[in-house]
């Protein structure tokens, strides 16, 4: 089973995540912050992280920074979710080592294509 960690300070967006990710029956975890990311990498071992840019405490780029410079902790598929539309930011995102990046509003279909592509449906 595909293990995904949620991560937005919104609970209304991490809950319709949730609804849309368990319906292709990956197993669910959430963060409110960077540092429970942190955290839920080494104990809950996500193969994938969905993650919101702004977060609190470490930024969701930060974040993936440190995922990605930390060989000791299994490297998940990193997907950042977010308002954010300036290609410059994209970029960031992609070039320091997410594997996609879903901008917001969102459907399920949307979300099915992006995970289809990363080869987890």
């Amino acid at each position: 089973m595909i293990r995904c960690l949620i991560a937005d300070d919104s609970k209304i967006m991490r809950m319709l995540l949730r609804k849309i990710v368990e319906n292709f029956g990956f197993m669910v975890s959430e963060a409110e912050d960077g540092e429970d990311i942190l955290e839920q990498c080494v104990s809950f071992q996500p193969d994938l992280i969905i993650s919101d840019w702004n977060l609190p405490l470490i930024d969701g780029i930060d974040v993936l920074y440190k995922i990605r410079a930390d060989r000791k902790i299994k490297q998940p598929r990193f997907m950042f979710c977010s308002y954010i539309t300036e290609t410059a930011i994209i970029r960031q995102a992609l070039d320091g080592g997410a594997d996609d990046f879903i901008m917001r509003p969102f459907d399920e279909d949307i979300i099915a294509s992006k995970l289809a592509i990363l080869g987890l449906l």
